[in-house]
C-alpha cells in the first residue's frame, strides 16, 4: 500500500516544481536538504508539511489524514511587500480548493509578514490546508 502520506508530499512538491519553478523561476528550498540562498536570488520559497489528527471512517475501511502546508516566501529587503505578494498569490493560486492525486487543498491563507533577516530578506507565511485520504487493507 503506497502510504498517503508519501502521496501528499509527492504531490506539494511536484506541483511546486511544475508551477513555481516552471513560472516565475522562483528558487524552492525542500525540507532535509542544504540550500543556501546565492547572492543574486531575488527570492525562494520553502515548504513544509505539518500533520494534524486524522480520523477514521470504519464504514469503508478509509482514514481521513489532515495536514497543513506551510510555505515561507523569501523576497529582497528594501522592495516593500510587492515581489513577495506576486509570489504568494501565485502560490495561492496553484493550491486554491483544488483536488490533485487525491489531496484536496483548501483556501490558502494570504501572505502573512513574519520575522526575517531584514538587511536582506523579507518574509511571508502562507498556510494552506489539506486531507487525504488512506484506505486501509
Amino acid at each position: 500500500m503506497a502510504s498517503a502520506t508519501d502521496t501528499a508530499r509527492a504531490t506539494i512538491e511536484g506541483r511546486l516544481k511544475t508551477n513555481i519553478a516552471s513560472g516565475s523561476g522562483t528558487a524552492i528550498a525542500w525540507p532535509n536538504i542544504p540550500f543556501e540562498p546565492p547572492d543574486k536570488l531575488e527570492s525562494f520559497i520553502e515548504s513544509v508539511i505539518l500533520w494534524g489528527e486524522g480520523s477514521g471512517i470504519t464504514k469503508n475501511g478509509r482514514n481521513t489524514l489532515v495536514g497543513v502546508l506551510n510555505i515561507n516566501v523569501f523576497s529582497i529587503a528594501g522592495r516593500g511587500f510587492g515581489p513577495l505578494n506576486t509570489i504568494a498569490d501565485e502560490i495561492r493560486d496553484i493550491f486554491n480548493r483544488v483536488e490533485v492525486s487525491g489531496v484536496r487543498f483548501g483556501i490558502p491563507t494570504a501572505a502573512n509578514p513574519a520575522t526575517s533577516d531584514k538587511t536582506k530578506w523579507v518574509q511571508g507565511n502562507i498556510s494552506i490546508p489539506f486531507t487525504v485520504d488512506e484506505v486501509l487493507t
